[in-house]
């Protein structure tokens, strides 16, 4: 199946809204978007002047089925006059009413003759950077951009490359310039995307995904699309333009057309816990992806699918279908049939699946050990044994079709720089991207996601507000939790109102964009510590909601010297003194160590020593230290014999912590700018990306 432009003497004709081609050397004719009636001769100039290239149209599977695909709104383009609106000329659906009228009120007697606009004078606005240094050969710079003196607070003045190495910088600089495109039509126009979809159609003909067949009676096939992206290699330069041929399986009938589904992908927090050992030992991070992997599942459903959009082919009218014979990505068994062939092959090479996270594979010989963490077709390799890891690495590329993308620098919308300071992670290029998406790239920083005391609620006299925009832009948001702690405690309170967002609340979600204007470079940093201690701080207020009264607790914990989780969450139940809520928040960090304890032991790292558990409320201490039951604390009975258990077998340890330490205090509520900056310095919070 290959996209190509028509062969020579074809013309391209246009039916409705479908263009074919004839070999009879006539002009082409596109029914219903073009006037038959004579165009006046000035108009007939202006066309003639304006050259709109016109992009590769054909399409073609195999020799079997020959479809062809061409685009009309490129046809259309090059026979409209310089007056035609510019924002219908970027609309990529052209409105042809428009052009009926406009081509039938050119040609008739009373019309008003067409004249050429007059040329725009330069308005003093720059050209940018890669169009004025001739010696670039890409269109980027490496060069910082200069600062526009007509922006009160420009984003060039919070975001910068000074610190980078030259590798992390070029590949700062790809990720910030590739777009991508949004529709068949826009990916058609750039060869590169040409061959990328070709690619996609030769792998999926190359292992038998589907066959060309009728749709039985009484079945239903399920749509399909195209997905793009970019790959990247280590070094950061672009590493191919990435098509793929994805099912609509949101179409599918459960029972009918799928039963099981469930599949496990990596922990984030597993993730940082690799990544906290790996600066502490100096292991390597490698990154590795498998090529097509859902399709090297196996399906027992019997699936049809429509062919790729975009084909033009008798056999659609003849409702000529894909009968499925792999999985293939959109379908709603596809990840859990991928992950049960990824395992088997895992083991069966030696591995041990961890208890803890799934996706983590382990193998320990002596005192060497190799882990593989893997989220869908994406992994990281890491471990002190590389001769383990070059073997793993010849077997995986026996079984399945990988890519060996080098050292680790991006990994699931994470930037990733290594340097002799230790391990830097951070979403920058994200945070860019969301201000430019809401139109807060000049907008007044603010040092606080939250004002100082801040607390919301529900509004009964709320104005209105847009509902979606508002869940889209916290669950934009969300993502960035990730690498950004300091997020933490606004994200668990804005999220709380997404079934009825007043004006307060769109005001504080425009606060956090308001932050992240700030410091959108901002990440954790994992250094060399030298030890392997785990630790933990726990916080809680009290009564600190004012809908319904219950309170907020929160933790971080540290793997070697490093924040490796962290979380900020309403209590379930209503506590009725400080010391019962910092006494559930107490509960909540435990079963956090508890997890991050037996993690490490499947790794191969022994702590050594009791995990220590920092609370600031002598009250909740002397309860999990106190054996003795009264009316304070019948009604905690669980968390109080909980607690009890691990301090009384050594696991824990509970020393006293001063308010002004407690870094888990800023997880509980709004605190100053002062104290926040302070706390984020503990947490090992930094912003390479800081100008100087």
């Amino acid at each position: 199946m290959e996209y190509t432009a028509p062969r020579e003497g074809q013309q391209s004709t246009c039916h409705g809204d479908q263009l074919t081609t004839s070999g009879d050397g006539q002009q082409p004719v596109c029914f219903g978007h073009q006037s038959t009636e004579q165009v006046p001769e000035e108009q007939q100039t202006l066309q003639e002047e304006e050259e709109h290239p016109i992009g590769p149209t054909g399409f073609g599977l195999d020799d079997e089925l020959q479809p062809t695909i061409c685009n009309g709104t490129e046809q259309q383009l090059q026979q409209l006059p310089r007056d035609f609106p510019s924002d219908v000329i970027s609309d990529p659906s052209i409105n042809s009413s428009y052009l009926n009228s406009h081509n039938q009120s050119s040609s008739t007697p009373d019309a008003t003759p067409l004249r050429r606009l007059p040329e725009r004078i330069n308005r003093g606005i720059p050209k940018p950077t890669y169009e004025a240094d001739p010696k670039c050969k890409h269109k980027y710079s490496l060069s910082e951009p200069k600062s526009d003196s007509r922006v009160r607070y420009p984003l060039n003045n919070y975001v910068s490359t000074c610190h980078l190495s030259e590798s992390n910088k070029s590949f700062v600089y790809q990720l910030s310039t590739v777009s991508i495109p949004n529709s068949v039509q826009e990916a058609l126009a750039d060869s590169r995307w040409k061959d990328a979809m070709n690619e996609e159609l030769r792998s999926l003909k190359k292992n038998a995904t589907w066959e060309i067949t009728d749709l039985p009676a009484g079945k239903k096939s399920v749509g399909c699309k195209w997905v793009y992206t970019i790959k990247y290699k280590a070094d950061g330069t672009v590493d191919r333009f990435k098509a793929r041929l994805v099912a609509k399986g949101y179409t599918q009938k459960y029972g009918i057309d799928y039963t099981d589904t469930f599949a496990p992908v990596a922990k984030i927090n597993t993730v940082r816990v690799l990544l906290s050992l790996a600066a502490n030992l100096d292991w390597p991070l490698q990154q590795f992806d498998v090529k097509n992997a859902f399709l090297h599942g196996d399906l027992t459903e019997e699936i049809y699918m429509d062919l790729p959009p975009g084909l033009s082919d008798p056999d659609i009218r003849k409702q000529k279908v894909c009968r499925l014979k792999k999985s293939l990505y959109g379908l709603k068994q596809s990840p859990r049939a991928w992950f049960g062939r990824f395992t088997k092959s895992m083991r069966a090479f030696g591995y041990m699946q961890s208890n803890w996270d799934h996706t983590l594979f382990l193998k320990r010989r002596n005192e060497k050990v190799t882990a593989l963490i893997v989220y869908v077709d994406d992994m990281v390799v890491t471990g002190n044994d590389p001769v383990e890891q070059a073997a793993l690495k010849n077997y995986l590329s026996t079984e399945f079709e990988m890519k060996d993308l080098g050292s680790l620098k991006y990994f699931l919308g994470i930037e990733v720089s290594r340097c002799k300071s230790g391990i830097f992670l951070s979403q920058r290029k994200y945070v860019l991207d969301l201000l430019k998406e809401t139109g807060m790239t000049a907008c007044k920083p603010v040092s606080t996601p939250l004002a100082e005391g801040m607390k919301l609620g529900i509004d009964q006299n709320q104005g209105s507000i847009d509902k979606g925009r508002y869940q889209r832009l916290v669950g934009r948001l969300m993502y960035l939790a990730h690498t950004r702690p300091d997020l933490a405690h606004a994200l668990s309170v804005i999220s709380q109102y997404m079934h009825n967002p007043g004006e307060q609340h769109m005001s504080a979600v425009m606060r956090i964009l308001s932050y992240l204007k700030g410091s959108p470079g901002k990440g954790i940093l994992f250094r060399r510590n030298g030890h392997f201690r785990i630790e933990c701080y726990t916080d809680a207020d009290w009564a600190g909601s004012t809908d319904d009264r219950r309170s907020t607790s929160g933790y971080f914990t540290f793997v070697g010297g490093n924040l490796v989780t962290w979380r900020s969450k309403k209590q379930n139940v209503v506590s009725r003194s400080s010391a019962e809520a910092e006494f559930r928040g107490m509960a909540l960090g435990i079963c956090e160590l508890l997890w991050l304890k037996f993690l490490l032991q499947d790794v191969g790292v022994k702590c050594g020593q009791p995990m220590k558990l920092f609370c600031d409320n002598k009250a909740a201490r002397d309860i999990a230290h106190n054996p003795v039951q009264h009316d304070r604390t019948k009604h905690v009975e669980v968390d109080r014999f909980f607690i009890k258990e691990k301090l009384d077998s050594k696991v824990i340890e509970v020393p006293p912590i001063g308010t002004d330490d407690q870094v888990a205090d800023i997880l509980t509520k709004a605190v100053s700018s002062d104290k926040f900056s302070r706390f984020l310095d503990k947490l090992g919070m930094c912003n390479i990306h800081a100008p100087t």
